[in-house]
């Protein structure tokens, strides 16, 4: 078992936030399917309300409805953890009412919000939408891809709301074509079979060169932070049910 590496990567479409993936692949000279629990499962990024009249606006979740993610991971050595996620602007999606009720209580412990998610109808959605992927924002037509990148981590425990970090994981996130890397919070546990990876930081719109969504000349807008959150939980095989004649 410690000596497992652990390997996501495929095209998936949205079953939780960002599509929860159904397979996890583990590997190292061999591949097995590990089962993922779509409802413990997440990849999230929460923007926040602001504006003297904020009371009428909403804080959002998005998510994406296909992407791509590798992940290594070995229980013996979470140092050397590596994780990418490709995914299309085009392809988020806003305010998924299940989603929102799913997650709003991990984010509430986290302290990232602090009060729960409002209802957005379905044709501020696709407004809301319109205007994400839009050239002042996103710009999704002229930067496609969006790609978060782990690119080292360090034993630093910090303390976010009321859960306590282990690590330090470096995420660098690329928007609009715009690369920013930052510190953020993480932790890996292995029960057994079991694994969770869990990991969630702040990032600023203006750092990608975006705008943050404003309208009634600034009686409601988005803070410039957001929040990106992580949480992959999953089953790793027992050795004797990895197949070494299989290949990634």
């Amino acid at each position: 078992m410690n000596n497992t590496s652990s390997r996501f990567g495929r095209w998936l479409a949205v079953g939780s936030i960002i599509s929860l993936m159904p397979t996890l692949w583990v590997s190292e000279l061999a591949a097995a399917e590990v089962d993922v629990d779509d409802s413990r499962s997440v990849f999230a990024v929460v923007t926040h309300k602001s504006g003297f009249a904020s009371g009428m606006a909403h804080n959002h979740l998005i998510s994406a409805a296909t992407y791509q993610v590798e992940l290594d991971f070995d229980p013996a050595a979470p140092l050397q953890a590596s994780f990418e996620l490709r995914t299309n602007a085009a392809a988020l999606e806003v305010d998924r009412g299940d989603l929102q009720q799913a997650w709003y209580p991990r984010f509430e412990a986290l302290g990232v919000l602090n009060e729960a998610f409002g209802d957005v109808p379905d044709k501020d959605r696709q407004k809301i939408h319109k205007s994400m992927i839009g050239k002042s924002q996103l710009d999704a037509a002229g930067f496609p891809q969006i790609v978060a990148t782990v690119v080292g981590v360090t034993e630093k425990t910090a303390t976010v709301g009321k859960v306590e970090f282990p690590y330090q994981v470096t995420l660098r996130l690329e928007v609009r074509g715009q690369a920013v890397e930052k510190p953020i919070a993480g932790r890996f546990e292995v029960d057994g079979a079991s694994v969770t990876i869990e990991a969630v930081g702040a990032f600023n719109f203006s750092d990608f060169g975006i705008k943050p969504f404003s309208a009634f000349l600034g009686a409601v807008k988005n803070e410039d932070e957001f929040h990106v959150y992580l949480s992959l939980a999953g089953t790793l095989p027992e050795p004797g049910d990895v197949d070494a004649t299989a290949g990634d």
